[in-house]
Parts: C-alpha cells; structure tokens; sequence
C-alpha cells in the first residue's frame, strides 16, 4: 500500500522492441530512446522517450563528505537515466520519467496529469498510476542522490513552458553533517544557507542559482522560501522541504521559489490560469512579471548563451541549438513543428532555403528591403533584409550626441536616449518620476547610498556640477526592481533609491549618458561637454538631406531613384555603422557584464509571507545581449565604406533603520531601507 496516495492503479509497464534497434555505445546502459506501453485509467497507451541531455551540464559534478569530513568530489558517467517525450497520439502529451529503478515520474495527456511510480525495483515490476490530484501532501522521507536527481529533473520540465533551460551543473549531499545551521525558520535557515554559497560554493563551483533541500520542517506551514529579484546575484537561491513522498512535490516547491529568483510574485485576483494548469503551465500574471523582470532587470547571467555551450553537452541535431555544420535545428522529432527542417538530420527540407531568422518566410529569403527588425527609439535604427540570408542585420544605431526625447531632454548614447527619468521608470515602475534637485543635493555627503561612485577606500562625495550624475533619486512608482528600497527624507520630500547587494551592478548611479545640463552629458559619474563623443558630422548635408549618422562616425547615405529594395542591397554592400546585437534598455550599468569595480552594497534580504503560486499560460522571453558602452571617438566622421563580417552574438515587513552623518546645513530623517520582496512558499 503507498500511504501518501489516496487511491492508485497498479499497472505493469511492457518495454517495446525498438523498430530500428541501436547498439549502445562503449559503457552506455542506458539507451538514447525507449519506447513503453503503459496502462492509464484502463486504456493502454504508448509512450515515446529520449534520453535527456539537456538535462546533465559538461562537467557534471557530485559531491559528498566522508566520516571524517573530508569532500569527495566526482564526475559520473554522462550516461543517466533520465528521459522526456510524449504519449503516441496525444499532440499536446508530454512525459517526464527516470528509469533507473522502475519508471518514475508524470505523463500529461487527455489533459490529465497521471503520476507513476514503481511498486518493486525494476520496469518489469508493479507500478502505480494515479491523479495528480490523488496525492496527499504531507508525507515525505530522507532522499539519496537518485531521488534528488528525479525531483530536480521534474523541476526543470515545469520551466520549460517559459522557454528557459535549467541545466543540473553539480549535486551536494551533506553525508554526515550539516554544514550550516539548519533551522526551523525559514529565514535564518535561507541567510545560513546564501552565506555557505557566497563563502564556499561559488568559490568552488560555477553556477546561476542554488537550491537548499531539506527533510526538516518549517514553521508557519512554509515548505519553501526564496529571494526575489535575485537570479544572478550572490543571493540566487532558495530553501526547500521535501515534504512530498512523490518527487513531483519537490520538484513544484523548487519551481516555486525559483519563480521567486525570477521576480514572480504569488498571484492575486484576475490572474488568468487554466483549469489544466498543472504542471506546464504558469499564469498570466507570472508570464506578465517576468516579461517585466527580463525588460527592467536584464539578469546579466542569462545574456550569455555562450557559457550555455560551455556546460551544455556537446553538439547534437536535436538540441534546438544550431551547432557548426547543421542547416538547422527544430528539436527532436517529436517537438519539431518547422516544416522547412528536417529533424533527423538537421537539414533543410527540398525546396527550402532557410528554416530560421527574421529574414526567412516560408522556407524562403524574404525579399531585399523588408523590414526585419524595426527602429527601438529615435536613437536606432531599422535593419533590412538582403535577400540572400535568413539572418537579419546586426544592430546599427545613432551617433551619440544626436539629440533625442522631444530634441530637448536628452542626447544619443549606445542607440538609448538615456534620462533620469527613464531610468526612474525603470526601477520603480510606471509613475514613478524623478527626485526634486534638493534629493541630489544628498549625493554632496559621499556616503553610501549617497556619492558620486567610490575609489579603493572610501566614497566619492560629487562636485556642486556632478550632482545629477551620481547616486539616482526618485519618487512615486511602485517596488524597487532589486526588492529593496531606500528613502532619504528631506523637508518632508521622500527621495526613494535602489538598494542592491550585488556590488558588480551599478542600479542605483545615474545612467552613462544621461543629459546633465545644456550640452553636457554624465561619464563616469562627471558632467562633462557632449564634445567629449567627438565632432557630429552633418550626414544629412552630405548625403543631399538622405542619410543618417551611425556609431562608427560614419555616414550612412541612402541612394535617391531608388526602390526599397536596390536601397538595401546598397546598403549591405556598403555596411556604414557599428553593428552589435542590442535590444532597447541596455544602456545603463545594470544591464552591462560586472567590471569588477566596487559598487555600493546595504543591508540584507527581510521577507514577505506569501502563499502558493498557480502555474498557466506559456511565454517566450526572447533575451538578447547587453550592449557594451562605446569607446570615446577619437576622429571625425569619414564617408568611407566599410564591409562588416558576421558576429554572432550567442516577508514579514522588517524596516531598517540607518542615521546618516549630520553634515548638512537642512535637516533630514533617517534613511530607510526596505526590503518586502522575498517570498514564503505555504501548501
């Protein structure tokens, strides 16, 4: 009898002979696909596996301790147990089970989530199927390595709805001992278990995000908490009970709080979720948050797809990645929808000239001159196509300097038209506006949250002319984007700042670039003259009132009698501008790579009681690189022609309360740090 289980049906799943049997390699004991019948709710179907290998990063490591405390580290065989696929047809099925004793795991079909577990130790043994529904919640047991690897397999099946890929880079069992405090609260155990990680595990392990799994109980019926705001920042991680017998539980409590890291917060009223949510799909207001999070934030770890094929095993047709010498990639057989590849053999379908890119339509080159990616602002520019490749132009933009936001408010910079109050926006929301001139005034006293940037000892007080180029003041909006805020208050004037524990952003400084006066620009936290970008040539009269300045102090001129088409192919063939992947809102130190400078650092993390969350809908967050601050020019535009290779470019409600050195001559109140953006996961 399985007592964490209402009611069960006791099925005996039968392997089936592959069509075309393949020998398995030297080592290898388990195949690369496998095919089952299993009985649900009476009927007999046919699930479809493939070994998963999106699932095990390059350089896979497990780690355990010896009686004596000594680390034992290895590297396991690449070959595991683990597969994914769908039921034979179900179009909308999936299925996510390990095989390595019995088969274990979900199978979603007719809109059903069945759970299956073995009842013996092999796949020729019982096993019981059941609802989701049918499972109780509180019964849970210790788990050794393989459990662990099938909790966290599931885990990382419910994110793909989202279009993001989890990759297992390292397992850790604490053998003998814990080596943190473990307690019942979730918060001291969290702060306990994010200061192991920064002190010891980064340093030995490269990795985005950690999860804490433990057998012990929380108090306040919380079995999970986490950190929003926090993916790719020291604190990225979360603690989580094993509260569930089935290792679906687990797998649902570490999505939830990885959903936290995120930026997702626990739906209310209004959220959209169908009745079949369970376990693909996330809400609309999750889809709409992480939108958000990925715009505002731009989490800098998940803007390097180049360490993606550092971890990721090796090429292979089917990884929905193009490798060197594939045409294309759709996925598997069983995922792929693009008629214009094939899946197995990640080639292009007869008659087809591409199967990817913004300037493929219908297996075919979209026609020279189409529009492929439109202008982002004033400050970019359109890319077409040439009608002999699938892909769409690298990114050209403006020259800095170029006027921009009604001509008045603010001058080109890295294709933005970067403001105050745009950067306001960006880290406390709609409504949120910027901070009176008497907020900046704060920046005089070099403090903290207060400076003009900071050299090897101290902070930088800002000049009376570098005021509006230092630390950021705003008011109105809605939470920080980092989940902790900070308020000075001044002659009953809240000026509100961004609090981030991670040194390597700079959040809360003004934007480089931004406007600071008549013709003046913020560099490096000084206002400097806009003749700093160099001379602006007149393109226009160059180009008889037809052509436009880009970043490479060049001109870009459009050939007048000319149809759209005949214009694009000219300019291709004269390729005039610097040319970077970019997407809007990346001009500001918080989307650009850690320069290793010291950046401000306040407080730790308090936290939000929350409740479960609701998964729904499925997104697709396109995540594109963050563009690198241009070096200052040094030569006057030049009409030469320049031909470009290709680069590809893979809570509780705590208040803290801080007294400021008294060294002004108006009075102020205490700054106020807030921090209301961790969550409790409750069942």
């Amino acid at each position: 009898m399985l007592s964490h289980v209402e009611r069960y049906e006791v099925v005996r799943p039968q392997r089936l002979q592959e069509r075309h049997k393949r020998s398995l390699q030297e080592n290898q004991i388990y195949p690369d696909t496998v095919r089952y019948q299993v009985a649900l709710e009476g009927r007999n179907h046919t699930i479809h596996l493939e070994k998963n290998r999106n699932l095990i990063g390059r350089g896979y490591t497990e780690t355990h301790y010896s009686e004596d405390g000594r680390r034992v580290t290895t590297s396991p065989d690449e070959d595991h147990c683990y597969y994914h696929g769908h039921v034979e047809g179900m179009v909308e099925s999936s299925v996510s089970v390990g095989i390595c004793s019995g088969i274990s795991g979900f199978v979603r079909a007719r809109q059903q989530v069945y759970l299956i577990e073995p009842l013996g130790r092999s796949e020729d043994a019982d096993h019981a199927v059941y609802r989701e529904e049918d499972l109780k919640m509180r019964s849970r047991r210790g788990s050794n390595t393989t459990v662990l690897d099938r909790r966290l397999l599931l885990c990382l099946q419910l994110y793909r709805a989202l279009n993001i890929r989890i990759m297992l880079v390292g397992l850790e069992i604490w053998t003998y001992r814990d080596y943190i405090e473990v307690k019942v609260d979730s918060e001291k155990t969290l702060d306990n278990f994010l200061s192991w990680r920064q002190a010891d595990l980064l340093q030995r392990e490269k990795h985005d995000n950690a999860q804490f799994v433990t057998a012990k109980g929380f108090d306040r019926d919380t079995v999970g908490l986490a950190n929003k705001f926090a993916i790719c920042t020291k604190n990225s991680g979360g603690v989580n009970q094993d509260h569930h017998e089935n290792p679906i539980g687990l797998a649902s409590t570490i999505a939830h709080e990885m959903g936290h890291n995120f930026g997702l917060s626990h739906d209310s009223a209004g959220c959209v979720c169908a009745t079949q949510a369970f376990p693909e799909f996330f809400s609309s207001c999750s889809v709409d948050q992480l939108a958000e999070f990925m715009e505002r934030a731009q989490p800098s770890c998940l803007d390097t797809p180049s360490s993606f094929r550092t971890i990721a095993a090796g090429p292979r047709c089917g990884n929905a990645l193009l490798d060197p010498g594939e045409e294309c990639d759709c996925g598997t057989v069983e995922e792929c929808k693009n008629r214009c590849c094939d899946a197995s053999t990640c080639r292009l379908t007869d008659g087809s000239q591409c199967a990817h890119g913004q300037c493929c339509d219908n297996c075919q080159f979209r026609a020279a001159g189409s529009v492929c990616r439109s202008s982002a602002g004033e400050c970019d520019l359109p890319e077409y196509c040439s009608g002999l490749s699938q892909d769409c132009p690298e990114d050209g933009f403006e020259m800095n300097g170029k006027p921009c936001y009604n001509q008045v408010q603010g001058y080109c910079y890295d294709g933005q038209c970067p403001t105050h109050e745009q950067h306001c926006w960006r880290l406390f929301g709609s409504g949120a506006r910027v901070g009176p001139d008497r907020c900046f005034e704060l920046n005089q006293r070099g403090e903290e949250s207060a400076n003009c940037g900071r050299n090897k000892f101290s902070y930088i007080p800002c000049t009376t002319a570098n005021l509006k180029c230092g630390s950021i003041f705003c008011g109105g909006g809605g939470d920080s984007i980092t989940g902790k805020l900070g308020a000075y208050t001044v002659l009953g004037i809240e000026c509100k700042l961004a609090v981030e524990d991670d040194k390597s952003r700079n959040i809360d400084m003004v934007p480089q670039g931004t406007k600071c006066g008549p013709n003046k620009v913020c560099l490096d936290n000084r206002c400097v003259d806009i003749s700093v970008y160099g001379k602006t040539e007149d393109c226009a009269k160059k180009c008889n009132n037809n052509g436009v300045s880009e970043m490479k102090i060049t001109c870009s001129c459009f050939q007048l009698g000319l149809d759209q088409s005949a214009r694009a192919v000219s300019e291709l063939i004269l390729s005039l501008g610097v040319k970077v992947h970019s997407a809007p809102g990346r001009l500001n130190p918080m989307f650009q790579e850690p320069s290793g400078k010291e950046r401000l650092e306040i407080s730790q993390p308090t936290f939000m009681e929350s409740t479960a969350t609701q998964f729904c809908a499925p997104v697709v967050i396109a995540v594109t690189p963050s563009r690198p601050a241009p070096q200052v020019p040094t030569q006057t535009p030049k009409l030469v022609p320049e031909i470009h290779g290709r680069r590809d470019v893979i809570c509780y409600k705590l208040l803290f309360l801080f007294q400021p050195p008294v060294s002004s001559t108006w009075p102020t109140e205490p700054v106020r740090f807030i921090n209301k953006d961790c969550a409790h996961n409750a069942n």
